[in-house]
Formats: structure tokens, sequence, C-alpha cells
């Protein structure tokens, strides 16, 4: 199978980057605070480090704190364009070149800003473009850009399509642009912390327009606490283990370890038995060890909706026990296995051409070999590691709902 899955992870993680339909996790009621959740380091109140800094700021500051300070910087509310699902406010204070800032309320039990964006139009190129460069350079020195572990640079200039592979070539781009210029200039990106980045120039017939928009739906929505187990035979002495780890952050979900009948030891990758429907509207993904009779993972798949894991239902994680003491170091900072662990589409198939400069299993790599009980199943076995990207929503996704189920064979 020559299929490159990789590839197809990057478009599903672009497609639906901006635009989705959430499926709900944690509700907070009124009088309750997550203190204990991941809203609580992702945080960032500091504002010396320009527009980017100032606008992620924003985010995690309860709604009405976010609004005080929006004002108590300068921006002076626009109720012409406010409704109940945002507020809009124009830089009082610049004469030159006026920037606009929206913050959304997506919902209304939301009690943290999680979406804010700021555009600025004008006329003069000139002065666009060093806003929109000034806004490139900001978050490339900002402590953001260290923990970005997904990024898009692009550009179409006239006529002529780009992908760039650093901050720094995707501004050099921008000497290319002219005031006769037509297309866009691109960043996307997502952080270890849920982050959501998007900054871009358009060029058209109109008014050019520079756009910056930062979101976390984490604010509102953290991942669930996953119970702590003693490492015990029971959990350790099963056939497989199937472990669960978050798309966008690649935090660890916990795992689930389970027997299949017919065992077959021999060969290097795990047999797998695929039931698939692609999702016109309702779709779903069935892997099975050899037939029907093991079930490893059943997963609804819906079109612009929010699909579920219907099994396995369970997932723990193991604790620092002295149940399971590995044979050799293979802990954190081990190099990547890249021959040990591969992608399977909705086949089961195992992908044979892996991307070299693939980010995700390396991550997901990173998270897993921390883990004893994922360390005890590799250890025992030279099968490969099997990685599926699992979408409950497709369509207007939400990259917040995706995660990758893991599979290793005892």
């Amino acid at each position: 199978m020559k299929a490159n899955i990789k590839l197809s992870v990057i478009l599903l993680g672009i497609a639906f980057a901006f635009s989705f339909s959430s499926c709900e996790r944690i509700k907070f009621e009124p009088e309750e605070s997550p203190v204990g959740s991941s809203r609580n380091i992702l945080q960032e109140y500091e504002t010396d480090g320009g527009d980017f800094v100032f606008l992620k700021s924003l985010l995690g500051r309860p709604n009405q704190e976010a609004i005080d300070f929006v004002t108590q910087h300068g921006y002076v509310e626009d109720e012409g364009q406010s409704n109940s699902s945002r507020k809009v406010y124009y830089d009082a204070e610049t004469d030159t070149i006026s920037k606009r800032l929206t913050l959304y309320f997506e919902r209304d039990y939301y009690q943290y800003m999680q979406n804010a964006a700021m555009r600025v139009e004008s006329d003069e190129i000139d002065k666009l473009m060093s806003v929109f460069r000034t806004w490139l350079v900001e978050i490339q020195h900002s402590e953001a850009y260290h923990h970005i572990v997904r990024a898009s640079y692009s550009a179409r200039i006239d006529n002529s399509y780009q992908h760039f592979d650093s901050m720094e070539q995707l501004v050099d781009a921008l000497n290319n642009v002219s005031p006769e210029s037509e297309g866009y200039v691109s960043f996307a990106a997502y952080d270890d912390m849920a982050y959501n980045y998007d900054l871009s120039l358009w060029l058209d017939d109109n008014r050019p327009v520079i756009f910056m928009q930062i979101m976390n739906e984490r604010i509102n929505n953290p991942l669930p606490e996953v119970p702590t187990v003693n490492l015990t035979e029971e959990y350790l002495e099963k056939d497989i283990l199937i472990a669960k780890v978050d798309y966008m952050t690649f935090e660890y979900g916990g795992f689930y370890s389970m027997n299949v009948t017919n065992k077959q030891n021999e060969g290097n990758e795990i047999p797998f038995l695929a039931d698939y429907m692609s999702p016109g509207d309702f779709g779903y993904i069935k892997l099975y060890y050899r037939d029907q009779s093991n079930l490893l993972m059943d997963g609804s798949i819906i079109w612009a909706g929010c699909g579920e894991l219907n099994f396995p239902e369970t997932f723990v994680k193991g604790n620092s026990s002295n149940t399971y003491v590995p044979e050799y170091t293979m802990k954190r900072g081990l190099s990547f296995p890249s021959d040990r662990i591969s992608y399977i589409d909705a086949d089961g198939n195992y992908a044979q051409d892996v991307d070299e400069s693939d980010n995700d299993l390396g991550y997901i790599w990173q998270t897993l070999s921390a883990q004893d009980e994922f360390m005890s199943y590799y250890e025992q076995t030279s099968k490969k590691v099997a990685v599926y990207l699992y979408t409950p929503s497709v369509g207007v996704g939400n990259p917040y709902d995706a995660y990758y189920m893991v599979f290793v064979e005892r």
C-alpha cells in the first residue's frame, strides 16, 4: 500500500482547523471553578509581546474580565456589530490604521474566553504588510512558538502556490507581495497546550485585510480525568493493549487491555479485520483481531455531528508502582523506532510508506514510551505498534474531538 497516511492526517487537521461543531465533554456550572484542570496552565497574562501576546492573554480569563481588559487597553465597543454571540471593538488610539477586535461567546454556559480574533484593513498595502510581518515575528519570538506541534506555512501570490518549511521563509515571501498582487499568505498551527492559531494576509480587488485568530476549546472543555490503577497481572498479562493519545496535545488518555481468541504469533503486524462505513451522514469504524469474535474498537463517525467510541468504554492509566520493571531503559529519550510503529488506515492496513519528517508518530512515541503499561507490552512483541486516527466528527468537524487509538500486541 503506497498511500501516505500522514498526508491524510495533515489534510484532515487543516480541513477542520478553524470551523467545527463541538462534541461536549465537561460543562462547568456557574459556581464551579475548573481547579486542577488543564485550563489553569493555559492562561498567559503577559501583554508586552505585541498584538499576538495581547490577544492570547485574553484566552482563559473569565468572560467579563476579558471584556474589561480589552476596554482598559483602549478598545471601544462597536455596538452596531456586537450581538449575543460576539462583542466587536475598534482601537480608538490608532490614527493611521484601525484594529478591530472580536471576542466570541460560543455557549451561554462557557465561563471563560476561548476564542478571540483581530482584524486590520487598509488601502495601504505596505502598512498592512508591516503589521502582518510584525505579527509573524511576535509569534515566532513568543513562548507559544516552542510548544507548536503542527504548523502550515503557505502562500498564493497571483498564480503561484507555495508551501514553506519555516516562519523565516514565510516572512521572506512577503517581499513578493505588491499593491497589484492577489492571493494570500497564511500561517496556521496547533500547539501542545491545545491552542489553535490562524494568521493570514488576504489580497483582493476590494480592500486587503490581515486576520489573526486564537482559539482553545479546552479552556471550557478539558479532557476528562483518567483513573489510576496498580499495574497488576490483570492489566499486564493480557494479549492486547489499546491506548488513547489526544490529537491536539498528545496527552495520554489511558489504556484498555484484553485477551483475544485464535491469537496469531507469526508475522510482524497485528492481523486486523476492519469494518468501515464512510459517514455520508452516519458511519462507523470497527476493528477486530482476525475475526469478528475479537472486537478491538467500535466507534461511530458522524458527518458534522458527534460520534462516540462505543468500545472500549473504559480507560485507566498506570501509576508508579514497582509491579513492572523495564528490562532495558526504553523510556522518554529513546530514539524513535520508525520500523516498530506505523499508522493503519480504515481498512486495517499498515502504511508502507512512512514520512520520515512525520512528527505525530514521534510525539505519540514520546507519550507512550513513558508509560510502564505500554512498555511492558512493547518489550514482549516483535509486531509493529498500530496507530489509528479516530475522528468522531467529520465534514464540519472538530480537531478537539479526535484522538489516536494505539494497539500493541503482547
